[in-house]
């Protein structure tokens, strides 16, 4: 199928759909809800609560809001790697 035959096919608010979440996945936010958080790097909202309660996690508070910098967050998965043995 030639490009313009698919642009006929999809239509222009599907293609402007389409990049909008290729856009939005190659432009990383520097700070994370929770939600994000959890949707990003599969930590629970209730695991995340309970590493901030213990001061185990980074994280910054402004007023009730909770963001965790990407930085931070990926510092510390490093920073708590555990290494294999035997390879």
């Amino acid at each position: 199928m030639d490009r313009q035959a698919l642009l006929e096919q999809l239509g222009i608010e599907e293609i402007q759909r389409l990049m909008a979440e290729v856009i939005k996945d190659m432009v990383k936010k520097e700070w994370l809800t929770p939600d994000e958080l959890q949707e990003e790097y599969g930590i629970s909202i209730h695991a995340q609560n309970r590493m901030r309660m213990e001061r185990k996690i980074p994280y910054s508070k402004i007023g009730k809001h909770i963001r965790y910098k990407r930085s931070d967050i990926e510092k510390w998965l490093e920073d708590h790697k555990i290494e294999m043995i035997g390879r």
